[in-house]
């Protein structure tokens, strides 16, 4: 009996300091996590590392639209936005500590493409009458850039990714379209100058798209159009959490 149970007890050590063991070697090759921040601009973003074995990781980034709503000043008043977006990032990083496993300080060389749509409306005055106005938006980008970030691993398995500062560029182009609705009759000469000076006034929040955007006024439609292609300067900051494997 006495020589059971010490067998028994000697088993149970063995396999308790196997488990010990196994948790103190372990080492994460996969992290899955998710980018809160995405939200804000209609996105909801999940993105997974691979690690190689070394300093150097394979991650991407998958955005998959959610609506979520933006307020803009048009002409005096708020408008309203409902904006939603798809993006994909795919990036290349290099751990720069030389003893710790995907954690530390970062940097990460990557290419993103943006898809972001929006639709709104909003009230307006043309000349001296008030009018309701409908706005639809879609931007596309592809850029390239480098990001400085750090990672954190807590007890190796809860991820916090914080992305510091990425600049970035793109080849961009963005259509805006404002409709008046409710009104039957075409523009006149002055009604289209000064839809025209309301729009450009609208773009100019925008810093980039300021003075190199083709605006274009359609009177029969009562419509004007604001088209921006060229290159794009960003810049990627935000934090994600996650699990590792």
């Amino acid at each position: 009996m006495k020589k059971t149970l010490c067998c028994l007890a000697l088993l149970l050590s063995l396999q308790l300091y196997g488990q010990t063991d196994t948790a103190r070697t372990f080492i994460p090759k996969l992290t899955v996590k998710w980018a809160p921040t995405g939200l804000i601009l209609g996105n909801v973003a999940l993105q997974g590392e691979y690690n190689f074995g070394g300093k150097q990781s394979l991650t991407v980034k998958l955005g998959f639209p959610k609506n979520t709503t933006h307020d803009f000043e048009y002409d005096g008043s708020d408008a309203d936005f409902d904006m939603k977006a798809t993006s994909f990032l795919a990036g290349y990083r290099m751990y720069l500590s030389k003893k710790k496993h995907m954690k530390g300080w970062y940097w990460e060389p990557f290419f993103k493409y943006v898809h972001h749509s929006s639709e709104g409306f909003g009230t307006g005055s043309i000349l001296t009458r008030e009018v309701h106005m409908q706005f639809t938006n879609d931007y596309n980008a592809a850029g390239v850039g480098v990001q400085l970030g750090m990672q954190f691993l807590i007890k190796q398995r809860v991820v916090v990714d914080i992305f510091l500062l990425g600049p970035e560029i793109n080849a961009a182009s963005n259509n805006m379209k404002a409709v008046e609705i409710g009104n039957a009759l075409p523009w006149t000469s002055y009604e289209a100058e000064d839809a025209r000076k309301t729009v450009v006034e609208f773009i100019d929040q925008f810093p980039f798209l300021r003075n190199k955007t083709t605006i274009m006024v359609d009177r029969s439609n009562k419509t004007v159009n604001a088209d921006f292609k060229g290159a794009l300067p960003g810049l990627r900051t935000g934090i994600s959490f996650g699990i590792a494997f």
